[in-house]
């Protein structure tokens, strides 16, 4: 209760070069007539029951621990459990929200709370108190709850009185050091005013906040007004630092030329085989004629693989050919080219499962003709089907993984199709031990996202573990590891360090900084420290180094080693109606929709790229 920070870190944003402040902002919500002027209906006097209040002891040090005990002059039904305390006034005091209320008597009870021993910050007017002797009014409201009872006044009130005044710091932040990178985590201690207390001795505590203006508008040493956010509410900055940012690694300084052993995260929509030409897979569209099948682009042909065998292999396993998910397509893909000319393809599809949760699991298959049969993926001995986590393809075969706790992966190994090996995760076969891993945390991508974790090995592969930063990357959205010249890279579009750098095998990352917005993403209106993440798909290209963007119906850009600017690519080139898209060795190739129901599968070659004239 004395404001002073507990163990805090602050990662510091993907900002450009530039003096910086750092504080805790804190929105203050309206009370009383204030709220009232807003339009929130606030009860005039108190609309819950009159209750004459106690305090013991009446006479305390500040920081001290206080009985209250309150009586009502009839039984409430039901009897609450939680009240609000106010010190030093309910309209414009500090607030204790949800203090824990125990009944000695039909009519009597009692709660308590830890009285401030640092800096608070009271309204009306807005300012800055710290714990002096004197008295002070303790109150209670929302002993019985009613629309709006924690904005309005008292239901009861007495005196409690600090017999002494605590000679306290004033709100000022401190940071391990003042000079600091995009990206680098840095300590952070000091002393905030309290604003509001969340139970009896909780302080709560609003957000870090970064302003490339030094804040003006004092309403106490460290303690600055900002603009409201919303109308009727105070937003103040607590206790900010001035510190600064260099960013020596920038996009102008790097290349990506020649990016090599490209590994895209996990569930891609089109898997190309790495190191051949003119061989990719996706899964097609979701309803129609197309519904539970996948296209396969070799050679300069399209053949579409038919996958209703799927239906009959499940039939043989035992589960209804209903538990399929409805005209769903497949969610995993790989492919591979045996030496006897065959193509491998493996797939997985969602599986319902009623009266459980989650209410879906994923059937992996495997298909040596085309798609005219299939067979399912053999589970590792001792693992039940619905740890299945992933396929990938390299060059020693069809893996198939499965998830057992703390990163540790069981593959299931063919390069036939027909006899199977038990392994494990295994390194990239070019480049440091870092992968993503085949896991992604089930979520919903329409709300928080799905983290799929970064994984390293410091032992070749015997074993991995997670990386610090990033820890993870979103698989609801493309994401790719890849290496130039010995250094390795990581695009994260939908981060707001969405292009990062190891030069140790990815135990740490450096941000690349100073990277243009992409054509066609409009930064944020309220944000004056602009734009850092590119929301929206992002791919390197292998041979010149470009990075490409993907807009779906904005357009695709180019953005090319050393430039300050993406560059429109023609829509004749890349239309705007992209669903999704990879790269090859030599080809781009993506899915256009003309609706919810049909699309086209496309390769490009990546030499076709470039920006209008």
């Amino acid at each position: 209760m004395s404001g002073h920070l507990a163990k805090s870190c602050y990662r510091i944003p993907n900002l450009a070069s530039g003096t910086y402040y750092l504080g805790i902002e804190a929105i203050l919500s309206p009370r009383g007539a204030a709220a009232a002027k807003e339009g929130i209906s606030v009860p005039p006097g108190h609309s819950g029951p009159a209750v004459s209040l106690a305090v013991s002891p009446s006479s305390v040090v500040p920081g001290a621990k206080v009985t209250i005990t309150g009586r009502v002059s009839t039984p409430l039904s039901p009897r609450p459990g939680h009240t609000n305390i106010c010190f030093d006034g309910c309209v414009d005091g500090l607030h204790y929200d949800g203090t824990p209320v125990h009944w000695i008597s039909p009519t009597e009870f009692q709660t308590s709370f830890t009285t401030p021993s640092g800096p608070w910050l009271e309204r009306y007017p807005l300012r800055l108190l710290l714990p002096k002797a004197g008295s002070y009014p303790v109150a209670i409201q929302c002993l019985e709850v009613h629309q709006a009872c924690g904005l309005g006044h008292a239901e009861g009130s007495t005196t409690l009185t600090f017999t002494r005044s605590m000679t306290v710091a004033k709100p000022q932040l401190t940071l391990g050091t003042n000079k600091l990178l995009p990206g680098e985590m840095t300590p952070v201690k000091g002393t905030i005013p309290l604003t509001n207390i969340i139970g009896d001795n909780q302080p709560f505590v609003f957000e870090f906040d970064v302003i490339d203006q030094p804040p003006t508008k004092a309403i106490a040493k460290g303690v600055y007004q900002l603009p409201q956010t919303k109308p009727g509410t105070d937003t103040v900055l607590l206790g900010p630092v001035k510190f600064r940012v260099t960013t020596p690694l920038t996009y102008q300084s790097i290349s990506l030329k020649g990016a090599t052993n490209i590994q895209p995260s996990a569930d891609p929509s089109i898997v190309t085989e790495r190191g051949t030409s003119g061989v990719a897979l996706t899964c097609s569209g979701s309803s129609g004629d197309q519904a539970n099948s996948m296209s396969l682009f070799s050679d300069g042909h399209i053949t579409v693989i038919n996958t209703k065998g799927v239906a009959t292999l499940l039939e043989q396993k035992g589960v209804p050919p209903s538990y399929l998910a409805d005209n769903e397509p497949c969610s995993d893909l790989a492919a591979l080219h045996t030496s006897t000319g065959k193509t491998l393809i493996a797939a997985s599809y969602a599986i319902e499962i009623p009266n459980q949760a989650p209410n879906f699991a994923y059937l992996p298959v495997i298909s040596t003709n085309d798609g005219a049969t299939w067979a399912a993926i053999p589970s590792p001995s001792g693992v039940t089907d619905a740890r299945f986590a992933g396929l990938h393809a390299s060059v020693s075969g069809i893996h198939a993984y499965f998830a057992v706790p703390h990163h540790t992966v069981i593959a299931e190994t063919t390069d036939n199709g027909s006899s199977w090996t038990q392994g494990s995760l295994r390194c990239p076969l070019l480049g440091p031990c870092i992968l993503f891993s085949p896991i992604a945390d089930l979520s919903n991508c329409a709300m928080n996202g799905a983290q799929e974790p970064v994984l390293v090995s410091k032992n070749e592969g015997r074993s991995f573990t997670q990386s610090t930063w990033p820890s993870s990357v979103n698989a609801c959205g493309p994401n790719e590891l890849f290496s130039v010249h010995g250094t390795e890279y990581l695009i994260d579009p939908q981060s707001s360090y969405p292009l990062r750098r190891s030069t140790d095998g990815g135990v740490k990352w450096r941000v690349v900084s100073d990277i243009p917005t992409p054509a066609g993403v409009n930064p944020p209106g309220t944000s004056p420290l602009g734009q850092t993440s590119w929301g929206q798909p992002t791919l390197v290209l292998p041979g010149s180094g470009d990075l490409l963007s993907i807009g779906s119906g904005i357009g695709s850009s180019l953005l090319a080693p050393h430039s300050h600017q993406w560059c429109r690519i023609p829509s004749t080139i890349i239309p705007k109606n992209v669903g999704t898209a990879t790269t090859g060795e030599h080809s781009l190739y993506f899915v256009t929709y003309a609706n919810s129901t049909t699309t086209t599968f496309t390769s490009i070659p990546l030499t076709s790229l470039h920006c209008a004239s």
